[in-house]
């Protein structure tokens, strides 16, 4: 067997992006360790994984006789390494399977079964004429780097959509994460005026798309898609132009490129400092900027010498938080703590690595989440400074606003409410700095929906969590967490701006146009989405325990008079929406996909009681301490917040 390059493509394993393949003769030695137990198949959360044995998998592993449920297998393997802890002798079975990933290579370049989609054609379409319009989008003209097999693969997981006249693909403030390639007719974009009136804001047709935006970042939509015309579009999954994005990725520069400088060009028009730019001139800038990412807790440069980036370089925040802080000495000798300046979001910008308080001291910067950051080089300010001396005046006096603001990070911090009913002494300095560091840095403000509690009211009695036991089988909450205040944020989902739990490749969690993140019913408890959650509100259940833990008649005949029943009480079901789930996007068609299969894991969340007239934690409290608030709206904005007093 020839030992694999690491730089093949890693399908489908976005969330072990620093994950190294084994040798050769790692592999070899692996196998050679196994004592075929199968305890690893056994904790493998794949519902395929019950006809599998160890013995398939090490033979496939080293020799060319690869059976057809093996390869199946393999191709559906998430890399969760839930076999991994099981294995008594301590071998890498998630590695081993990378291997054979690796050898078998990307399945979108073997035969797909077009059946379906020449079955629901419209009329006067075939398969030549469905192909020759989506080599006309830009990013999939290139027959080389997107051949007609990867274009068929992506069609029969996706939904071709004829429209008439009116019909809207996007509406503005919903989410969504798909993606629409317009195959023929012609679109309108809008977005809501002032008084709720639509306005019309450019044109969209054949060889077009919309809808990257939502699929890149998981942000609202920003308007509204509508079609002026009787059109045929292509509705493609996330997961599934994720996919694309992973087997060619010259298809995922050419969207974040787009994105990046429709971005930047959006921020620029906005932000007070430009006004005045003609849109040639930021156009210009647009193009001439390097944009980075930042992942959670990275750090976009720190206050040591060697960290520190160009002192003239601009950096503007596109999205995401970042913390400002200083190192400062404390009380004991030797002691160093941080010292938190402010809190950046998006549109905000900083000069170099300096945080522009007008001493020139250098400055650790940090993201709270995911960041994009778009670099203006010196040169090329300089440029637009010298062309508008007014944006060198304003410029010069955000200074003093930074300054505002460095003094605002170091106050109280609370609900309006509860601002108006203490006085100027409820929180000391360190309390209230605690309670900022909470709000922001612990995650809160980025949440859409936060299940908080008041604690004047709150008598501990945990109806709360029992109703939601009852409801959905097993409590999806935590009334404790933490306090700001008289406040205690509940711990469950709160339903982020970007929630980072979505990178799931078999499509088992997924977001409403409301906003709610729910489990589908492609959901395998692999864990990924609850590894990958920072505040800890998803929860992995086995069903075989379910299925020996379900309670006498007796049992639920005393507990019916123990704990009652509410308006809060539903019927029984699994831990999923599932009257609006359905089978992902790239789940197999044929019969034997996960459906079809036993489940061994799910993965269960708050998902807002979707179906339900009401939410059971809020409906149950005797007292009305808990309730659910969007945080810009109950704390105020990020700039809000960072300028509250006491009075």
């Amino acid at each position: 067997m020839q030992q694999k390059p690491s730089a093949l493509p890693l399908i489908g394993v976005l969330h072990r992006s620093n994950i190294v393949p084994l040798t050769e003769s790692e592999v070899r030695f692996e196998i050679d360790m196994c004592i075929g137990c199968d305890r690893c198949m056994r904790a493998c959360p794949l519902p395929l994984s019950s006809q599998v044995n160890i013995a398939d998998l090490n033979l496939a592993t080293i020799s060319d006789e690869i059976a057809p449920h093996v390869v199946r297998f393999t191709q559906e393997c998430v890399m969760c390494g839930s076999c991994v802890p099981v294995c008594p002798v301590n071998n890498h079975r998630d590695l081993l399977m990378l291997s054979l990933k690796q050898r078998l290579g990307i399945a979108w370049d073997r035969h797909v079964d077009m059946a379906r989609v020449l079955e629901y054609l419209p009329s006067g379409w075939d398969l030549a004429r469905l192909l020759a319009r989506l080599r006309e989008q830009p990013m999939f003209v290139n027959p080389h780097q997107v051949p007609d097999n990867y274009l068929k693969h992506m069609l029969v997981s996706s939904k071709l959509l004829t429209l008439v006249p009116g019909s809207p693909i996007i509406q503005e403030r919903t989410y969504g994460r798909e993606i629409y390639f317009i195959l023929d007719g012609r679109f309108v974009i809008s977005t809501l005026g002032p008084h709720g009136e639509d306005m019309p804001v450019a044109m969209l047709g054949r060889g077009e798309f919309a809808g990257e935006r939502g699929m890149l970042t998981g942000q609202q939509r920003g308007a509204t898609v509508r079609a002026r015309t009787a059109a045929t579009v292509l509705e493609v999954p996330e997961q599934v132009i994720q996919r694309m994005m992973e087997v060619v990725p010259s298809v995922r520069d050419y969207f974040e490129s787009l994105n990046d400088i429709r971005s930047i060009e959006a921020i620029l028009q906005r932000m007070s400092l430009f006004q005045g730019v003609a849109k040639p001139d930021l156009h210009w800038l647009a193009g001439k900027m390097q944009f980075r990412t930042y992942e959670r807790n990275a750090q976009l440069f720190t206050a040591s010498e060697q960290h520190q980036p160009a002192r003239e370089t601009l950096h503007i925040i596109l999205d995401g938080f970042v913390k400002v802080a200083r190192v400062a000495s404390g009380t004991i000798p030797g002691e160093m703590h941080e010292r938190i300046i402010a809190y950046r979001q998006h549109g905000d910008y900083f000069a170099g690595g300096l945080d522009m308080l007008g001493d020139g001291k250098a400055v650790t910067a940090t993201a709270i989440n995911r960041v994009r950051v778009a670099e203006m080089k010196r040169e090329d300010l300089l440029i637009i400074l010298s062309r508008y001396p007014e944006v060198n005046q304003r410029f010069l006096h955000r200074l003093q606003e930074y300054r505002v603001m460095a003094d605002a990070a170091q106050t109280f911090i609370g609900s309006r409410d509860l601002l108006q009913r203490t006085t100027s002494q409820v929180l000391a300095e360190a309390g209230a700095r605690a309670g900022l560091r909470a709000l922001v840095g612990g995650g809160v403000v980025e949440g859409t929906e936060v299940l908080v509690i008041d604690l004047d009211k709150c008598v501990h009695c945990d109806k709360c969590e029992e109703a939601c036991e009852r409801r959905h089988g097993h409590s999806r909450m935590n009334r404790k967490g933490m306090v700001i205040g008289n406040i205690s944020v509940a711990t469950a989902c709160r339903h982020c701006q970007d929630p980072v739990c979505l990178l799931c490749s078999r499509a088992g969690i997924a977001r409403m146009s409301s906003g709610e993140v729910y489990i589908t019913e492609s959901c395998i408890g692999c864990g990924i989405c609850a590894e990958r959650c920072p505040y800890d509100n998803i929860s992995i259940i086995s069903l075989e325990e379910e299925k020996d833990s379900t309670p006498s008649t007796w049992s639920r005949f005393m507990r019916f008079f123990t704990q009652g029943m509410g308006k809060e009480y539903g019927k029984r079901q699994l831990p999923m929406v599932n009257q609006m789930a359905a089978p992902g996007p790239l789940a197999s068609h044929d019969g034997h996909g996960a459906i079809a299969e036993i489940r061994k894991k799910l993965a269960i969340k708050c998902d807002l009681c979707a179906g339900y007239s009401n939410q059971a934690c809020v409906q149950a409290c005797p007292t009305g301490a808990a309730f659910r608030v969007q945080p810009t709206q109950f704390f105020g904005t990020t700039e809000d917040i960072l300028q509250q007093r006491t009075s």
